[in-house]
């Protein structure tokens, strides 16, 4: 490792540029203590299962630092009920590191250019494989060097052959964040259903018809912005994009050639009419103006109070929105629509994946490698999934003919909560925003109003959705050129596209910037991607 570390800490420079995507770190710089692992070999009395005789995944304690995200929505719970019922089933402590997303960037960074993580680390998705020299160079524990010891994760692997698209050189350096029962739901179109009948006015069902309806509410109530974003483009853009027949930034495209991976701003004739739909809501003041510096607590204050009207992001939103409003007006009501056609006559949309492929990475620094393999491995089993998404049988959920089911008791707890599937699930230590690697959503039906399912069911309706597949995986060489290529390109684009939306940059000049675009190097961008996919069919 040694001889490796200026490398490293040139890798980690630029991976903590997109870390701040995913909320969470370790409060503390200095280097966890190694684990305390038990002896998984040749223990003595061990029952069929292969658990140890007190009923244990262990016979001896073991105690893990595990970082991982602290968000506002879903706060860390040290000692919440599932963490200690992973610790009553398995005799495995876990200690969790929890940091706000205001510092993650830069802890993650000194975390990694050190070598200096915890025992296991989060990583999300969007820059696992940016890590992929840090695992060659020894950071992270190989997982798939110890599947004697892993027979979960190992028929996950099997059951989900995308997951080898997150190995390197074959192996994979991490436990992935995968949907072991999933709500269908995604960045949808949702509108206050409540004015379009006191205006007359019908659900929209083309991109065209939204622009008409939102003049209408404009019209009616000019104090408001009637559609807002959040996060700015960097958020929004990609699935705007993809709606409205392009896509942003590079992405794939099923409707291209059989399928392949396009640079969106680099193609004028897709990408122009894109903008020139926004722009024409940011001129006529139906775009809030604030739309590139909302964040997503400013977003909800606006959709919550009246400020705006509509929107296009998380559908599952529109239930905390609803609650707000009707605590003023009980017939305000947020409605998920059907998708919109666009200009060029499709009807598309992005749906959430079934998994995250964020990964957990295991520091190669424990002090028993098959032991954490052996403990993570528990996390996809029935028992493993069981506590880490509903808590303890008996006191948090029960079993109705093998399928768990919340009990009444717990959810009465957080119904009168502001977002009670979010404050049950921080309570509770359960979850997706928690410390779990097969996520089941049972508790979000459970706890949701009946819209939740109808909203699902009306995603059924339609066959333009589309669930957007992983990046393919890069070679070294790639890699580096693809470093090179996006901060050429995607910093330029990053730079300008707020400017042509608003209006002080000239749409007339859209297509010298593409030019530029692919002067830069947006095309080998592509040709990048779609080289790398082609060697996986």
């Amino acid at each position: 490792m040694a001889k490796k570390n200026k490398k490293m800490i040139a890798l980690s420079s630029s991976l903590a540029l997109t870390l701040v995507a995913l909320a969470g770190c370790s409060s503390q710089s200095s280097s966890p203590p190694p684990a305390s692992s038990p002896k998984t070999e040749g223990q003595s009395q061990k029952s069929p299962d292969g658990k140890s005789a007190g009923g244990k995944l262990f016979e001896q304690p073991m105690t893990l630092k595990v970082m991982l995200p602290d968000g506002a929505s879903q706060p860390i719970v040290a000692d919440a009920p599932a963490i200690q019922e992973i610790f009553k089933k398995t005799n495995v402590k876990i200690e969790l590191q929890p940091s706000p997303d205001t510092n993650y960037a830069e802890k993650v960074q000194t975390l990694l250019a050190t070598n200096n993580i915890p025992d296991i680390i989060r990583i999300p998705k969007t820059n696992f494989l940016d890590s992929a020299p840090l695992a060659k160079a020894g950071m992270f524990v190989a997982v798939t060097d110890h599947l004697d010891v892993a027979p979960n994760l190992k028929k996950v692997i099997e059951e989900n052959p995308e997951i080898k698209k997150m190995m390197i050189d074959g192996k994979l350096y991490g436990f992935p964040v995968m949907g072991k029962w999933k709500v269908r739901y995604g960045q949808l179109p949702l509108i206050r259903d409540d004015l379009l009948k006191k205006l007359n006015l019908q659900a929209p069902t083309s991109f065209e018809e939204l622009y008409q309806v939102l003049k209408k509410f404009k019209e009616a109530y000019p104090d408001t912005y009637p559609i807002t974003f959040r996060n700015g483009i960097a958020n929004f853009l990609p699935y705007m994009a993809y709606a409205l027949g392009s896509g942003y930034p590079i992405y794939y495209d099923p409707n291209v050639n059989g399928g392949k991976y396009v640079y969106g701003p680099a193609h004028a004739s897709d990408f122009k009419p894109v903008l020139t739909y926004l722009n024409r809501l940011y001129s006529e003041k139906l775009l809030d103006p604030d739309y590139a510096v909302n964040t997503g607590q400013t977003w909800q204050e606006k959709l919550s109070s009246g400020k705006s009207l509509f929107y296009y992001d998380n559908n599952t939103y529109g239930l905390t929105f609803t609650k707000a409003l009707q605590a003023k007006d009980p017939q305000a009501k947020f409605e998920q629509i059907r998708i919109m056609k666009n200009d060029k006559g499709q009807i598309r949309n992005y749906e959430y994946p079934k998994d995250w492929w964020h990964m957990f990475a295991v520091s190669s620094k424990v002090k028993d490698p098959k032991a954490v393999v052996k403990f993570m491995d528990w996390m996809y089993s029935d028992e493993g999934v069981l506590a880490t998404n509903f808590g303890a049988e008996g006191e948090h959920y029960k079993l109705d003919n093998g399928k768990p089911v919340v009990l009444d008791s717990v959810l009465q707890k957080y119904l009168d909560k502001k977002d009670p599937f979010h404050a049950m699930q921080s309570a509770l230590g359960t979850g997706l925003l928690a410390f779990a690697t097969y996520v089941d959503e049972r508790p979000l039906i459970a706890i949701s109003p009946p819209e939740l399912e109808t909203w699902s069911k009306l995603m059924e309706q339609d066959k333009g959705y589309f669930q957007n597949i992983m990046d393919p995986p890069f070679n070294k060489e790639e890699m580096d050129k693809l470093k090179q290529l996006k901060t050429q390109v995607d910093t330029l684009v990053q730079q300008e596209i707020d400017k042509f939306i608003m209006g002080t940059r000239k749409l007339s000049d859209y297509d010298n910037f593409a030019k530029q675009l692919t002067d830069k190097g947006a095309l080998d961008i592509e040709k990048i991607y779609n080289d790398a996919n082609a060697r996986l069919k």
